[in-house]
């Protein structure tokens, strides 16, 4: 037998593989809201007569913002690949998850700490969270865990269950995202059209059946997560994870700001501009920044993630692989488009018809 065939030498190797993931995703993590204060250092030296230099920086700190996180999706795969994980192993990949989703952290911890009375206190709180968690990885177990009996019933039950309320909530949400696209025209023409949907989304009906629906969708996401990165997976399903548990904590952040800071705290209407930091908007303020990367990936991965589930659904019905990711690739096109296309009409770009 060879040497490089040895189960020891191989699981020695995937070890010290793994072992370089698991620190990545915190750090970005860490970094992200200093990478937007950057930006707003860069904007305001613009205001100021900053030169290219200055133009540059800022849109580099903003891509940078964008795209860094989503280096946790890649790390979270690869350690979704180990197949005898250990509880470092899993704990890395979690975490790796969770760094996904710092654009919603970050808003959510925000407007947390505003209710509180400590607005300046949010990025020393998350760089604290974030330093912990890299301590907690450093000291993890590093034994493979032993593998535990799936209980099926329960998870495909609340699979289903996940489906259907998921279904409710994709049917508000082309309605939503549709009102949004009307931003493209101006302020007035999306109230128009907000004014005719919220009969519907806010009668004391619908409105109660969809904050369910979601805080359902939460719930039961954040379980059936903690459930699968235990197990190995492939690129798509932690794609999926990814995505799910991204609009978790969007979804939290969303209720929290229009219930209770928007309605109760302030007493505004949630309109377009609630939405946009109005008067200052989302490109010229130090806080409303923020906003732009948790709405853009916020618009992305939550039809990703019900493209995600349409192919599941497709190979339950005997689909094809192949037919059901070409689907779910379109999904993902498609995704980018819509987000890309909302998130600059939030940040000022107009049609206009002659």
């Amino acid at each position: 037998m060879s040497v490089s065939s040895s189960p020891g030498l191989n699981d020695l190797m995937e070890d010290r593989i793994a072992r370089r993931d698991w620190y990545v995703a915190p750090i970005i993590a860490l970094l992200y809201p200093y990478l937007l204060m950057g930006y707003d250092t860069m904007r305001v030296s613009i205001t100021q007569g900053g030169g290219v230099l200055s133009w540059l920086g800022a849109g580099l700190m903003l891509l940078i913002a964008i795209v860094l996180p989503l280096s946790g999706l890649l790390t979270a795969t690869r350690l979704g690949r180990l197949a005898n994980p250990s509880a470092a192993d899993v704990l890395a990949r979690r975490v790796a998850f969770l760094g996904v989703a710092v654009a919603p952290m970050f808003t959510l911890t925000g407007v947390v700490f505003l209710l509180l009375g400590k607005p300046t206190w949010d990025v020393g709180f998350l760089t604290f969270l974030w330093a912990a968690l890299i301590v907690m990885i450093s000291f993890a177990d590093r034994t493979p865990l032993s593998r535990q009996p799936e209980r099926q019933q329960c998870h495909a039950n609340m699979r289903r269950w996940h489906g259907v309320a998921a279904l409710v909530a994709v049917v508000y949400l082309c309605f939503h995202f549709s009102n949004h696209l009307f931003g493209l025209i101006g302020a007035d023409a999306h109230m128009a059209v907000m004014k005719v949907l919220r009969v519907v989304y806010r009668s004391p009906l619908i409105e109660p059946a969809l904050i369910a629906s979601f805080l359902f969708l939460v719930g039961s996401g954040a379980y059936m997560a903690w459930r699968m990165t235990r197990r190995p997976a492939d690129a798509i399903r932690s794609f999926q994870i990814a995505g799910g548990v991204f609009l978790i904590f969007a979804v939290i952040s969303h209720i929290n700001a229009v219930l209770y800071l928007a309605r109760v705290y302030f007493n505004i209407d949630t309109d377009w501009g609630f939405a946009v930091g109005a008067p200052a908007g989302l490109l010229h303020d130090a806080w409303n920044i923020r906003l732009l990367p948790y709405y853009l990936l916020a618009v992305f991965f939550v039809i990703a993630h019900a493209f995600c589930g349409l192919r599941g659904v497709m190979l339950a019905h005997r689909v094809s692989e192949r037919t059901a990711t070409r689907v779910l690739v379109g999904g993902i096109v498609f995704s980018a488009v819509v987000a890309v296309t909302i998130i600059l009409a939030m940040a000022g770009l107009r049609i206009h018809f002659v």
